[in-house]
């Protein structure tokens, strides 16, 4: 009877051993099967037992499956509690699961075993960043670009068994790291939408000290720039983002917002067509487009680029709000109720669009804006302000409208869209922003 026992399919043959480790690209199924078929053999000692059962989480990983991912980590981590590898990527699985607090303490336990794992800061630094605790992202981007890359991490290939938040190509050095740059720019990020827009500038130009050459630098302080309504140092950068990355989608994207904040709603929809070229698998040019149409007086052309952007990514909720908006200016039959379906109603926007539906009214909508979090209410009054002056200005009621798109124009932050669109509403409506 023991001899049955050796004979059992769980037996790993040296394939499976193979597929379960190899470096080369297997297919994620394959590497699974594998990696369950060495799990289950039991023969190939502690270290093959991490490998596997890491490799194996990683693939859970890149299928999407990021639960059964979090069942391997948590199995590695009850057996080795030291291990760093087994906590960095549990902490990535649960981001994609917006796990958020739970990504954060796997992180600290990461920089509890190394304080000077550069990439956990930053990692950290971006679930915190999700989560809206902007001075807690500030914080620990800062701290990752203190610190310099830790070769013997990046040598040890510590985070390739699943996902990372860091950027995925170490530089070859401290003088010359990505991750320095991309720190400096989330960081810019995160105090711009603190409003410290020159504290924003001045890590983007840190990012451009680190490479001059790099467009997404531009872009960022374009951005900033805007902000700051310094409209031509705005388009400047963005001409200079062009020139470094003349196929890159966003510095033409960053053309078409400066030329919107300029009122040349024109030139802004050729800039957009532009980005689209260069991705036009990519849903979030359409909308962009779209916003340029509806300022040039085009609503059967926003309509256009917002059902492509719906039919690329249904589950973005903003191009459905805009798609009912457009829809009313050009009086088009509204598809909002049946595009809820593939939209999560239980977050913000969606008492918004509960107020195009009409189950919901302006004051209810005042109310569910409200937030703990004074970064996240600022932008959802703004939002919530802002579309319901354009119901009020697709019922006629102009004073109205024109007294809650002064109220965004006051209230929002200049890196929404809201902004810039409640200023061409005013304008629109005579009244000078």
């Amino acid at each position: 009877m023991a001899a049955l026992l050796f004979v059992s399919p769980a037996i790993a043959d040296p394939a499976s051993d193979w597929k379960c480790n190899a470096i080369t690209e297997i297919p994620v199924d394959e590497r699974i099967a594998a990696c369950t078929s060495v799990l289950e053999a039991g023969k190939f000692g502690q270290q093959g037992t991490i490998r596997a059962r890491l490799n194996r989480a990683g693939a859970y990983n890149k299928k999407g499956a990021f639960e059964l991912a979090v069942a391997d980590y948590s199995e590695l981590i009850r057996l080795y509690p030291r291990n760093m590898h087994a906590y960095y990527n549990r902490a990535y699985s649960h981001y994609q699961l917006e796990e958020f607090d739970r990504a954060i303490a796997d992180y600290g336990e990461v920089i509890g075993l190394n304080p000077k794992d550069q990439r956990a800061y930053y990692s950290r630094a971006v679930s915190h960043s999700k989560k809206g605790d902007l001075d807690l992202a500030i914080a620990d981007y800062t701290r990752a670009i203190e610190l310099k890359l830790d070769q013997s991490v990046a040598a040890s290939g510590a985070y390739s068994y699943g996902g990372d938040l860091a950027p995925t190509a170490p530089g070859p050095s401290a003088q010359f790291n990505p991750l320095h740059m991309a720190a400096y720019l989330a960081r810019g990020v995160a105090k711009g939408k603190k409003g410290n827009i020159d504290g924003a500038i001045s890590d983007y130009e840190g990012a451009l000290a680190l490479d001059p050459g790099y467009p997404p630098s531009y872009v960022y302080r374009a951005g900033a720039y805007r902000a700051k309504q310094d409209l031509a140092r705005a388009l400047d950068d963005c001409d200079r983002a062009v020139a470094f990355g003349p196929k890159d989608p966003n510095s033409y994207l960053c053309r078409s917002f400066t030329y919107l904040a300029m009122g040349d709603p024109q030139r802004a929809v050729t800039a957009c067509d532009l980005a689209i070229e260069r991705a036009p698998k990519a849903a979030s040019p359409y909308r962009s487009c779209a916003m340029a149409h509806l300022q040039a007086g085009s609503p059967g052309e926003a309509i256009t680029y917002l059902d492509r952007s719906r039919e690329l990514d249904p589950r973005e909720p903003y191009a459905t709000i805009w798609r009912e908006i457009a829809g009313r200016r050009g009086n088009v039959p509204s598809t909002l109720s049946e595009a809820t379906a593939k939209l999560d109603m239980t977050k913000w926007p969606a008492p918004v669009i509960r107020l195009l539906l009409e189950t919901m009214t302006a004051d209810e909508l005042l109310r569910a804006a409200d937030d703990p979090d004074l970064v996240k209410k600022k932008g959802q009054i703004c939002e919530a302000n802002f579309y319901t002056a354009e119901l009020a200005l697709q019922r006629g009621v102009k004073e109205e409208a024109r007294r809650l798109f002064g109220l965004a124009l006051a209230d929002c932050p200049p890196t929404f869209e809201e902004f810039q669109a409640a200023g061409a509403e005013l304008k629109a409506l005579e009244v000078t922003p």
